[in-house]
């Protein structure tokens, strides 16, 4: 899962990069020169909307995968949050409850953690 986290936190990464390097060169293509008339603004502006109202996003993310990539920080404050909301995320949403406690204890395993991260990630598992 740890893996996962990795993969989909990069593919997120390079999907914004992709959307504004794409918007950014529809846009500027249609420029011949550094002189743009109103028509042609106008012209481009709704070039973009449309491409954006056009992107479909056929895959489904949990909300929350987003956020586990975020346990795999050094920063002990940032690792607290993320642990203290996916918990937060788990008691409010059972569903995603049995997955999130995977998440920690694949981290748990997985990672070289400190006596400190790993007591805080086996409290939440608990209070899950």
């Amino acid at each position: 899962m740890v893996a996962v986290i990795k993969k989909i936190s990069i593919l997120h990464r390079l999907k914004n990069i992709v959307t504004k390097t794409r918007r950014m060169l529809s846009w500027r293509a249609k420029i011949k020169d550094e002189h743009v008339n109103a028509f042609d603004a106008r012209d481009i502006q709704q070039d973009i909307y449309n491409h954006t109202k056009n992107i479909k996003h056929n895959t489904y993310t949990p909300p929350y995968i987003e956020l586990a990539a975020q346990l795999l920080v050094n920063e002990q404050q940032i690792f607290e949050a993320a642990a203290t909301k996916l918990t937060t995320i788990a008691k409010s949403r059972k569903k995603y409850a049995n997955e999130i406690k995977s998440i920690f204890t694949e981290v748990i395993a997985g990672r070289k953690l400190s006596e400190e991260k790993i007591n805080y990630l086996n409290a939440k598992i608990d209070e899950i």
